[in-house]
């Protein structure tokens, strides 16, 4: 597995503390089967832009010790950046800094107060710009989702959608695994992560997601979602441009037998 959003990278945002505790991130992701790892810590939250030669510098060092301890996993830079209006300042055209492992992906973070119209003027001109926007963790904002339209839109205009893997688990509540469930059996999610930030919680662990996911394929008789992730993942760390299936229209979830009786 390719884990593309995490914050492993010690003492630069609200993830890893140290040193130590991002070893132990790392040896936990290893655990889980991730072979690759993109650091995204948080950019642009609070108005708080990290240089990102200070990002490389940080993932040099991360480097250097995981190869020091053995820990068999590659270490790629990249950033979530807030989006509003200071991102059309910063990611200027030509450039890979806050990008994904070097390619033109970008990870988006939304917030509860993004707009959709407004969010889907800035994502245009960031794509004429050259850049190929990723939501992350899109289950976690009801607003952008209610719009099934606007969402099915976005996609067939080549955006993206990133989602936490704990969401499965139920790790974020019920409304965010509804939704999370929602996205995946209309195939609108492209790349999964484990948001990790500490070992105590909020980790870098997929095994749980990985054994539901596997679960969810099983009963729908499909491919795993972990296994399409993967392969879409790829595509990051090679540079290229992915053109995943959009669905020409929003199915519901079929409720079961109890769900339709009772309502």
């Amino acid at each position: 597995m390719i884990d593309i959003h995490s914050h492993i990278l010690p003492n630069i945002d609200d993830g890893s503390e140290n040193m130590e505790m991002s070893l132990a991130m790392l040896r936990t992701s290893v655990a889980s089967g991730v072979t690759d790892i993109i650091a995204t810590p948080h950019v642009n939250r609070h108005g708080v832009i990290p240089a990102w030669q200070t990002i490389e510098e940080k993932a040099e060092e991360l480097k250097r010790a995981a190869q020091e301890q053995q820990i068999p996993i590659r270490i790629h830079t990249g950033a979530e950046i807030e989006f509003n209006g200071d991102v059309m300042r910063f990611l200027e055209k030509g450039s890979r800094d806050y990008c994904l492992a070097g390619s033109p992906y970008v990870l988006l973070e939304f917030t509860d107060q993004t707009q959709p119209d407004i969010a889907e003027h800035m994502l245009f001109a960031l794509q004429l710009r050259g850049f190929w926007p990723v939501l992350a963790h899109i289950e976690r904002f009801p607003q952008i989702l209610a719009d099934k339209e606007r969402l099915l839109s976005w996609a067939e205009k080549g955006i993206l959608y990133q989602c936490n893997a704990g969401s499965f688990t139920g790790y974020f509540g019920p409304k965010c695994q509804t939704r999370v469930e929602e996205l995946y059996h209309n195939g609108l999610i492209h790349f999964l992560g484990s948001d990790g930030h500490r070992v105590e919680f909020r980790t870098t662990d997929l095994r749980e997601a990985h054994e539901v996911l596997d679960k969810l394929a099983a009963k729908e008789k499909k491919e795993s979602l972990w296994q399409q992730a993967e392969a879409n993942a790829q595509f990051i760390l090679k540079g290229r441009v992915l053109y995943p299936d959009v669905p020409q229209k929003w199915q519901k979830k079929k409720k079961g037998f109890f769900s339709r009786l009772f309502g």
